[in-house]
């Protein structure tokens, strides 16, 4: 008989693999564009998004313990809400989560090999899906090693960022028509949390995790201690770039850390948080793939997409839907950059969200074990910051919406034959 793990050992546990999953492309570039739109509010727009975020976390874990298996959001989403709201928050989970991957391939292109960033995009996302394919699970020593590594590499960042002046800011024109992205906008908040939401993607890691159960206890621990976690580094982070780069030089720059490095005269530090950022993205990108599969076996249990994808191999993973993970994530990386892709996948997954928050409004009492409310106001946060997001972003959130719908009835009508 083994001997009982302490409950403190069992929410550590809980924590590592939640933080070590959140820490990367958000942290990496997501504030650049969140400064173009709203300036120095963008540290604001943190807080925003982690509101939304936390009672994100709040909903998935409640409603895990109530429908068992694979598929987060949308099986909740399938069971509370019906079969046509199901595949609209199905599909927004699958491709948000694809960008989402491409956002983290392409930002492990700009920071390690910024002389071919698509290139070097489009291969580790390959790899990364033939790992997955072939069942590579990051053990909990490599992935607390993993969030050692970054969290160091992000300290040290801050530190340098903070103790040496900053460059003199260049004067800016008072005549440009629309203004200066960067500049202090408030108008622009919601957008910069928008785009800021994708920093704290990663929680469903141990909220909805099909892999390793956690009792209310431990969540009710972990859950609050993942997201100040990263909040807390968030906010260091984005305050230490504003402060050496400013909101307009920030808003133009494809890798801030780096950028920021230089602004401080700490070049010779550039190595290093690339090596940060490199070991960083490729556990996120691992992390990213995995999930894309599991929500394409989720949704062919129900024929949503083609069965097939469901069947497991010997290696307890369904290779098909790795690789085909690992193509669309390649796909979408050679599309889109880093910024683009962080724009397009944080929409999506806010209404993925908002569908998950409002199946977790319907639980019964017996199956909560947060208030009610955090599911309103998770609804209602995720719908308020998406519809503020660009316009083009919420027209890919109605196109995937309705294709997915359709992809999904074509899907489960030949299923049937």
């Amino acid at each position: 008989m083994q001997p009982a793990v302490p409950d403190r050992l069992k929410v550590t546990a809980g924590v590592v693999p939640g933080l070590s999953a959140m820490l990367g492309a958000g942290l990496l570039v997501a504030i650049s564009p969140a400064a173009a739109e709203a300036g120095t509010w963008l540290l604001l727009g943190v807080v925003i998004a982690f509101l939304a975020a936390l009672c994100g976390g709040f909903s998935t874990s409640d409603q895990s313990r109530r429908f068992i298996g694979i598929g987060g959001g949308y099986l909740y989403s399938r069971h509370q809400l019906g079969v046509l709201p199901g595949r609209m928050a199905g599909s927004t989970a699958l491709v948000g989560r694809i960008v989402a991957g491409a956002a983290i391939a392409g930002t492990f292109g700009v920071y390690v090999v910024p002389q071919y960033p698509v290139t070097a995009a489009i291969v580790v996302s390959l790899i990364a899906a033939a790992a997955d394919a072939f069942g590579v699970r990051p053990s909990r020593g490599v992935t607390a090693a993993v969030l050692v590594i970054t969290l160091v590499g992000l300290a040290l960042f801050v530190a340098v960022a903070f103790a040496i002046a900053p460059p003199e800011a260049l004067p800016l024109p008072a005549d440009v028509e629309g203004g200066i992205n960067g500049t202090d906008d408030p108008s622009g908040l919601l957008a910069a949390a928008g785009l800021m939401f994708f920093g704290f993607l990663g929680f469903e890691q141990v909220t909805s995790s099909s892999e390793q159960e956690y009792s209310v206890r431990q969540l009710h621990v972990a859950i609050p201690v993942i997201m100040v976690g990263t909040l807390v580094v968030t906010v260091a982070v984005a305050g230490a770039a504003l402060h050496q780069l400013g909101g307009p030089r920030l808003a133009l720059s494809p890798a801030p850390l780096m950028d920021a490095l230089a602004a401080a005269d700490a070049q010779s530090l550039q190595p290093l948080m690339a090596g940060v950022a490199g070991i960083a993205t490729l556990f996120g990108l691992l992390m990213a793939i995995g999930s894309i599969r599991r929500t394409l076996s989720a949704m062919a249990e129900f024929s949503d997409v083609p069965p097939a994808l469901a069947i497991v191999g010997s290696r307890g993973v369904s290779a098909p839907a790795a690789v085909l993970s690992g193509a669309a994530v390649a796909v979408a990386a050679a599309l889109l950059n880093p910024p683009q892709a962080i724009g397009v996948a944080a929409c999506l997954l806010l209404f993925y969200y908002a569908f998950t928050n409002a199946a977790a409004r319907l639980l019964m009492p017996a199956d909560r074990t947060w208030p009610r409310r955090a599911a309103c106001f998770g609804l209602g946060f995720s719908v308020l910051i998406g519809m503020n997001m660009s316009v083009k972003y919420l027209v890919v959130v109605v196109l995937v919406m309705f294709v997915g719908c359709v992809a999904g009835a074509i899907s489960s009508r030949y299923a049937r034959k």
